[in-house]
């Protein structure tokens, strides 16, 4: 009986022991370098557009017009990094993204302007402004050949 006690005492502490290392080494975790925000890949031809710099609020996609309720947002951080807040099934979401511009020769704008979204499939779009630059347009062609265009009006925050 003695010699039960003490080999349950022993298996007892071994995993008390190895519990208490679990919770020290998940504590201590290092994150490997975050891709988000690292440097544009190589080989890209980027601009800097400090144009962009700012949270711009959805206010119309393809000619209709869209409530501040129901909108999604931009944000760029004017070097490269930013968030995209948006709606799903009425909850608010927050996404992080990695944007670069560059010249565009696609005629419709002189700028295309690259986002990879954290969760979400990345997009190339041609963009310009108007109205003093507080108003950005963004359009691009969907897989199957249609147009889309994104009006966007400048914020001053994100709703969330």
């Amino acid at each position: 009986m003695k010699k039960m006690i003490k080999r349950s005492g022993r298996i007892g502490m071994a995993i008390a022991v190895f519990c208490t290392l679990c919770i020290a080494m998940t504590s201590c975790y290092i994150e490997p370098d975050d891709p988000w925000w690292g440097p544009a890949p190589s080989g890209w031809n980027t601009i800097n557009d400090s144009r962009l710099r700012g949270y711009w609020g959805l206010v119309q996609s393809d000619g209709i017009n869209i409530p501040s309720s129901a909108a999604n947002y931009l944000y760029f951080n004017g070097s490269g990094r930013g968030y995209y807040y948006y709606w799903n099934h009425g909850q608010r979401y927050t996404e992080r993204t990695v944007y670069y511009s560059q010249d565009s020769n696609t005629g419709v704008s002189n700028y295309q302007l690259n986002i990879q979204y954290e969760f979400s499939n990345p997009i190339t779009v041609n963009y310009w402004f108007t109205n003093g630059g507080n108003t950005l347009w963004m359009q691009w062609r969907t897989y199957s050949g249609q147009v889309q265009t994104y009006v966007y009006d400048r914020w001053t925050g994100a709703p969330w």
